[in-house]
């Protein structure tokens, strides 16, 4: 499993994060490096680690061309990795102007929750289920670092807030967003990777927090209801569809990495039933089918704002490589390396 690892991060590094053409710092950048970051964490590669410090350098010693909102908190995460390693002062410097920016400046709906925001364009009063690792785990991880409440708690405060909103009770899935003017959830689309963002990011946040307990709980039990569903909503390949109440929408390969890598650390921290496995292992074998001799994850669909339609959402194309779908791959194969060694 190694040599699939090792590939998938070479792909990684060879490739253009800037597939939005919006500038190299965006989320794509940060869900590929903070899978990088993983690859370090895991097998201590001094390689990843010096791609990492590299890439957030060059682009921090340009930070006045850098965009303050949700989408670029992402490689945020990686400086966080950095000033941990170092201790340099420059790298939390400039995570807390951004945590500063969430925290005092960023718009917000009337609840509070942050509305999402991206690179050249703006989505007023509109809640995205994206935020949830965008800004949620960016800011716990931060505060403690930092030993920072305020920090944990208003991540905390923004995952409940957009949770809430989004997961319904018709079922345990989340709705990609959530309009204020409107008041509903605009196309009604129950998107895959938008809900592995949720998977992805609860026990992200909770691995090492301590304390919070009740929240905790509510979180996962939250987690609980999601996975019971998806579950149920799994094809007989292993992978999701992109919408996920519609098995004939194409099988997206980003989120079954997603909800693998979730249901894993759930399971291993003693949050969900060991019965979930089955679920995750059968994930993991057509996630595996995806990946080239080369390392590049495919089918993975391009960057996907809210459409306007369900058929919009099927039309997203799927066939280059994309910087988030080898970062969430790599979450993947890492939690799988750690379920091996445990067991």
């Amino acid at each position: 499993m190694k040599g699939i690892l090792e590939q998938v991060a070479q792909t990684t590094m060879r490739m253009d994060f800037n597939v939005d053409r919006k500038g190299d710092w965006d989320w794509g950048a940060g869900v590929a490096l903070y899978g990088l970051r993983k690859v370090y964490e895991t097998t201590g590669s001094q390689k990843i680690y010096n791609f990492i410090k590299t890439f957030i350098d060059a682009n921090m010693a340009q930070s006045q061309k850098i965009a303050y909102n949700i989408n670029t908190t992402a490689p945020l995460l990686s400086v966080l990795l950095l000033y941990r390693e170092t201790g340099e002062p420059h790298y939390l410097d400039f995570a807390e102007k951004f945590a500063s920016w969430l925290m005092k400046e960023a718009p917000r709906l009337s609840n509070g929750a942050l509305e999402h925001t991206v690179i050249n364009d703006k989505f007023a009063g509109e809640m995205w289920v994206d935020t949830v690792f965008m800004a949620g785990v960016f800011l716990t991880e931060l505060g403690q670092l930092v030993n920072n409440a305020a920090y944990i708690e208003e991540g905390l405060l923004q995952a409940r807030l957009h949770i809430e909103c989004l997961q319904t009770g018709d079922n345990g899935l989340l709705y990609h967003g959530y309009s204020l003017s409107g008041n509903d959830h605009l196309s009604g689309c129950l998107w895959a990777r938008g809900n592995s963002w949720v998977t992805i990011s609860i026990p992200e946040i909770f691995t090492t927090l301590e304390g919070y307990e009740q929240e905790k709980a509510w979180f996962f039990g939250r987690i609980q209801r999601q996975v019971e569903v998806l579950a149920v909503v799994q094809n007989d390949t292993g992978l999701w569809p992109t919408i996920l109440n519609d098995a004939s929408s194409y099988e997206e390969t980003s989120a079954t990495a997603g909800f693998v890598y979730g249901i894993w650390k759930s399971v291993q921290m003693g949050y969900l039933d060991r019965k979930y496995l089955r679920c995750a292992e059968k994930g993991y074998k057509a996630v595996l089918r995806r990946i080239t001799e080369e390392g590049t994850v495919t089918s993975v669909s391009a960057g996907t704002g809210i459409q306007q339609s369900i058929e919009e959402y099927n039309a997203i194309p799927r066939d280059l490589i994309m910087p988030w779908g080898q970062g969430i791959a790599l979450l993947m194969l890492c939690q799988e390396m750690h379920e091996h060694i445990e067991s």
